[in-house]
């Protein structure tokens, strides 16, 4: 008697792409869950948002003091190799959440950095994160910063400015309009928020003229086809083994190019669906 074949049902593979201010609906229970609606709206129209509360209050003080004791220059970067406090913050479910409507399913880790300013810290210019695109800028956002703000921003204490409806332009700006910074308007937010802002919008810093100081993490997540900032591959391993999933995809574990024998093609369909939403 022979045995009945199993059927084998390949996984389909999308041919349309969302477009890009659309929550897709894999992803639109868990925004709505962290009531994240607004902040995926406005990210999408006006280039930039604000996630509040985006842990609790002692993450946020833990979180100062650790880049306090990496960073005594000021500042620093590959902050995910350095401690775990970094991956408990890019992994957290809010920024997963705005990364993955921002820059698509599959995106990236790019970055992890930090900077503190203290007063008289100057302005860093006005200028578009999409630095290795050329202009005209894709319509689909490549990549998506979140600064983590361990103080209250405000424009005296330095916070980040942007230039409204410049994400619509889609290219950088002039050295006449980074000069002028014309428009330009102040975010500010109370400690333990965190910053978002698309690759696309014109941004900068107020030069800081409070006492004190303002610490920043500065966290960049990218589209799975974009090239990381930072090479975390030495670490790739030990950082999976402590974190699990989602630590093997923004390691880039999940796609297909990540393989030493080529292209694994038992992943192609999985990181083209990715790449489309």
């Amino acid at each position: 008697m022979s045995k009945a074949k199993t059927k084998v049902t390949e996984p389909a593979i999308y041919f349309d792409t969302l477009p890009p201010d659309a929550i897709s609906e894999e992803l639109a229970p868990t925004i709505e869950e962290l009531e994240l609606v607004e902040n995926c709206r406005q990210l999408a129209m006006e280039g930039w948002t604000v996630i509040a509360d985006a842990a609790t209050p002692d993450f946020t003080t833990r979180f100062r003091e650790k880049i306090k004791e990496l960073c005594p220059q000021g500042g620093g970067n590959m902050l995910l190799a350095k401690d775990p406090i970094f991956a408990e913050a890019i992994l957290n479910p809010k920024l997963l959440a705005m990364a993955e409507f921002s820059v698509g399913r599959g995106f990236l880790i790019s970055q992890v950095a930090a900077s503190i300013r203290g007063k008289g810290a100057g302005s860093i210019g006005l200028h578009a994160d999409h630095n290795w695109l050329p202009a005209p800028f894709p319509a689909h956002n490549m990549l998506v910063t979140g600064c983590w703000a361990c103080d209250e921003y405000s424009e005296a204490g330095g916070s980040t400015l942007v230039i409204p409806g410049s994400n619509n332009l889609r290219r950088h700006p002039t050295p006449q309009e980074t000069k002028a910074t014309a428009g330009a308007i102040a975010i500010e937010c109370p400690a333990g928020s965190v910053v978002m802002w698309d690759g696309n919008i014109w941004h900068s810093n107020y030069p800081r003229t409070l006492e004190g100081e303002r610490v920043v993490a500065h966290i960049t997540y990218s589209r799975l086809m974009m090239r990381p900032v930072e090479d975390y591959s030495a670490h790739a391993d030990d950082l999976i083994a402590a974190h699990s999933e989602p630590m093997a995809q923004l390691m880039g574990r999940e796609d297909m190019l990540h393989s030493p024998t080529g292209a694994d093609y038992s992943k192609l369909v999985a990181t083209f669906n990715n790449a489309k939403r």
